[in-house]
């Protein structure tokens, strides 16, 4: 309807034609360059996934709870060398089985690679930096954050002496006033 409407609005002597390749091919390179976009930022996504979901692999110790891809669920007994693992299922009273597979069946695990670990420990960061914020709006007394949990100084008793505040001085000089 649109290059309808462009061919039209012409002069009668054929000038729209040449206005309305010319959107044409704009409209045309828009979306190339749109699609082109999109996939490029949906590998990049999709790589980043398929790299967490390697580390989290590796993360594998004895005694993680997984699930695999056919819907077996365990705790993991053993990690073998060659990418296997061996899973216990069942429980005392039905019988417990011992399942060996490799690494990559595995759908689901409560293992947390290097990249989820420090994920999670920015998003508490950015909560407690928010919650503050919001606690400063109000007038509220100062919410804690990672930062402001740390041990003031000479809190440690295995630091030395030296290190540690003089509480008892101001009592002395009140006495002798």
């Amino acid at each position: 309807m649109i290059f309808s409407l462009l061919t039209e609005s012409g002069d009668g002597t054929g000038g729209g034609t040449n206005t309305s390749t010319i959107v044409m091919y704009v409209l045309i390179g828009v979306i190339i360059v749109a699609f082109i976009a999109w996939m490029f930022f949906s590998g990049r996504k999709n790589k980043q996934r398929q790299q967490e979901y390697i580390e989290q692999l590796d993360a594998i110790r004895p005694g993680h709870k997984v699930k695999t891809a056919g819907g077996i669920c365990g705790v993991v007994v053993e990690v073998c060398d060659d990418n296997t693992v061996i899973i216990e299922t069942g429980s005392e009273n039905s019988g417990k089985s011992f399942i060996k597979m490799d690494k990559e069946l595995i759908a689901q695990t409560d293992a947390k690679g290097p990249t989820q670990i420090a994920r999670e420990e920015a998003e508490a960061q950015r909560k407690a930096e928010k919650e503050a914020k919001e606690a400063e709006k109000r007038g509220e007394a100062h919410i804690e954050t990672p930062e402001s949990l740390e041990k003031p100084a000479g809190a440690d008793p295995f630091e030395p002496a030296s290190e540690q505040p003089e509480q008892a001085a101001p009592a002395e000089e009140e006495k002798s006033e």
